[in-house]
């Protein structure tokens, strides 16, 4: 049994919470007694358990404050921390030695205790951050194992996937688009799940560039080294920053003040298109586009087109066009 709020069973408060976490590591225990079952103690541990007004926990409340079935222990650590810790018995063959075997385990079960309900704050927030990269985000996230194979992606990443201008994927096996590059790939990507921290293999993070098939661009992947804790395997995590579509960059730019004819305009000096180019594409004259690519700088205060293209692929990059 153990007890975090005033209400045995109760949902956590914030307090408690902080108060179990600066009692995650008290130190080591320095005694372990046992206490008079029925005593003061297990009285009061059964006027919470009653308290709860749960019918199911009121036979237990009514056996602890009468000490029958129950053991009663007091754990104490360095820091003066002290548990009080009721047993509940089953009339199993080890009830006699359960204050050794408690004694032994304690110190462990005690900090998993309070990490599970000191972390359900901890747990929404983790949600938060994986629903976000999953759902939000533009970068294309892939999760490879050591040998390059696909175990998990977000959205972007499958959409990415799906377009197959840049990377494909066949049942988890991948391939770029540029057929000569994608033995490249697979080697950075063991070279990435060898390297170490510090070590002279080479860096945990690598850049990779690919061609990317429809614009001919090199675009940069990142790949970097994880390793989770108690597992034996590394992974290697490919972020794959994604070209914003031209269609949500038109909005923000009419969200930012531009007209739909600016807007339009804007999108396509930020796809780095030339003057000329990017006139052709409109169905405009070289000096009509020339004009309104002056409005655009001038209403999005930008001191050149590299400015104004970057603030437009910063904001479309903020999350994905719902």
């Amino acid at each position: 049994m153990l007890t975090s709020d005033d209400s045995l069973g109760g949902a956590c408060s914030s307090a408690a919470a902080a108060v179990l976490r600066r009692q995650l590591q008290p130190g080591s225990a320095t005694a372990f007694r046992p206490r008079q079952p029925g005593g003061a103690a297990a009285r009061m541990l059964a006027a919470q358990l009653a308290a709860a007004d749960q019918p199911q926990l009121a036979e237990l409340a009514a056996e602890l404050a009468a000490g029958r079935g129950w053991a009663m222990f007091t754990c104490s650590f360095e820091d003066g921390s002290e548990d009080l810790i009721a047993l509940r018995l089953e009339g199993g063959p080890h009830d006699a030695h359960c204050g050794d075997i408690l004694q032994a385990i304690w110190p462990v079960l005690r900090e998993d205790s309070l990490r599970e309900l000191a972390g359900e704050t901890q747990a929404a927030v983790t949600s938060a951050l994986l629903w976000t990269v999953s759902k939000k985000t533009d970068s294309a996230v892939l999760v490879l194992d050591a040998e390059g194979s696909l175990l998990h992606c977000n959205e972007s990443g499958r959409d990415m996937l799906d377009g197959g201008d840049l990377l494909s994927d066949q049942s988890g096996r991948l391939s770029c688009a540029r057929p000569g590059e994608t033995a490249g790939f697979y080697a950075a990507v063991a070279e990435c799940a060898r390297s170490r921290r510090g070590s002279a293999r080479g860096p945990q993070e690598l850049i990779l560039f690919l061609e990317d098939r429809k614009s001919g661009m090199r675009l940069p992947v990142s790949l970097t080294r994880y390793r989770c804790a108690g597992s034996g395997q590394p992974l290697v995590v490919a972020i794959l920053p994604r070209q914003p579509d031209r269609r949500r960059i038109e909005m923000l730019a009419q969200k930012m003040g531009l007209s739909p004819a600016e807007a339009r305009v804007a999108a396509l000096i930020q796809l780095g298109l030339s003057n000329r180019e990017a006139a052709h594409i409109a169905g405009l004259k070289v000096q009509t586009f020339n004009t309104y690519a002056k409005r655009v700088l001038a209403k999005m205060q930008a001191p050149g087109r590299a400015e104004m293209a970057q603030r437009l692929t910063w904001q479309a990059s903020l999350g994905r066009a719902s």
